[in-house]
């Protein structure tokens, strides 16, 4: 089994945490309506990527570990990270936040001022920001936020491959 460390904090416009595999559903003997009902779906933050897709941002990387897999903050919220590592170059997040309803998406939705971002085309929506050293794509997916983070000089020079990077992570969602 996992052992699940929670470290809870904002950064790309999601929370950061840490643990295992996601599932999308109710928890047992909740509703998807319950505020403690937990999102459940079979996906485990660092199989979302392969290591050569990840490698398009981040060459040589340590092949990605499971900052966090389960409940959040938020009620009727959960959040999955894996964090990818290159200690010469830089550091590149996946960050999964899944509702169990509409009402708790709410809570979670993206939503930025059109003079700092760009829309992309990953999923329902996407958008870009940052700057040249760290830059960031949100984009969501029915009731899921993902967020994409690469901290690393250049970053701003890969918005194309994080891009792609995202239509593969929601495409397996």
């Amino acid at each position: 089994m996992h052992n699940i460390v929670t470290i809870a904090a904002f950064a790309a416009g999601g929370l950061l945490v840490t643990g295992g595999p996601i599932h999308r559903g109710t928890a047992a003997g909740g509703s998807s309506s319950s505020p403690t009902a937990s999102a459940t779906v079979q996906i485990e933050p660092c199989k979302l990527l392969t290591k050569e897709q990840v490698a398009t941002v981040l060459p040589n990387h340590d092949g990605g570990s499971v900052a966090h897999a389960g409940p959040s903050l938020i009620p009727g919220v959960s959040a999955y990270q894996c964090s990818y590592l290159n200690p010469d170059m830089g550091l590149f997040t996946v960050i999964l936040n899944v509702a169990v309803d509409q009402e708790r998406f709410a809570d979670i939705k993206p939503s930025f001022s059109m003079t700092t971002v760009t829309k992309v085309p990953v999923a329902d929506g996407g958008w870009m920001r940052g700057d040249s050293d760290d830059f960031k794509l949100t984009a969501a997916k029915g009731l899921t936020v993902i967020d994409l983070e690469l901290m690393a000089p250049g970053a701003d020079k890969k918005s194309a491959a994080l891009v792609a990077l995202g239509q593969a992570v929601a495409a397996k969602l």
